[in-house]
């Protein structure tokens, strides 16, 4: 991670010799990429599926607006066992600098996690034979990213994200008589994640503004 953060840092030169030539990023572009999230205090080794929409209004920010797809095992003593899965919706600026062949890039944004929890069977059975839990959820929680990042060619994207968010687990139980209860427990849910992507462009740079 160190060694990725400071390479991305001596990529983004303080004063470019040309601007328009360093405008190594498109205008408008699809960003694809698969990421791994490291095991933290919840969820034990996960993978991510990412979409990003990216939109560079004036050089040097890029402004994207990205949908992750989680799924991740939770084997935890305090909360129910099984699998989280489902999206989570992100709005980010980042700063880039670099050259044609290589960008490095740093920002950060917000979050919203809106993730679901698929119980397993032993838990699911546990909760509602001793607490008449018949339904545990997750309740939609927002949250901030920090991404550092490298772009090879244009193309080709290096990601390393640390992403905070701290939901609630809901659990609903049945009290009898057509009366519900809902108990939240929160839970910290911070990760680090590294992704591997590739950018289609939509509105590219023209060849004299990329430059050699």
């Amino acid at each position: 991670m160190h060694v990725l953060i400071l390479t991305t840092l001596l990529s983004l030169p303080l004063y470019p010799v040309n601007p328009v030539k360093q405008d190594t990023l498109d205008i408008m572009a699809i960003h694809l990429s698969v990421g791994m999230t490291a095991p933290n205090g919840l969820a034990k080794l996960g993978v991510d599926f990412i979409t990003r929409y990216e939109f560079r209004p004036a050089h040097p920010v890029l402004v994207r607006a990205s949908m992750d797809y989680r799924l991740s095992p939770v084997k935890h003593v305090r909360y129910p066992n099984g699998t989280i899965f489902g999206p989570m919706l992100s709005l980010e600026t980042l700063y880039y600098r670099g050259t044609n062949r290589l960008t490095g890039y740093i920002g950060g944004g917000v979050v919203l996690a809106l993730y679901d929890l698929a119980t397993s069977s032993a838990d699911a059975d546990s909760l509602r034979r001793f607490h008449n839990v018949y339904d545990v959820d997750l309740k939609p929680t927002p949250g901030y990213r920090l991404t550092f990042g490298l772009r090879f060619h244009h193309t080709t994207s290096l990601e390393v994200s640390i992403t905070d968010v701290r939901p609630s687990f809901v659990y609903i139980a049945d009290l009898g008589g057509g009366s519900y209860s809902r108990r939240l427990s929160k839970a910290r849910f911070n990760d680090f994640r590294v992704s591997i992507g590739y950018v289609f462009p939509i509105w590219k740079n023209s060849r004299s503004a990329r430059g050699p």
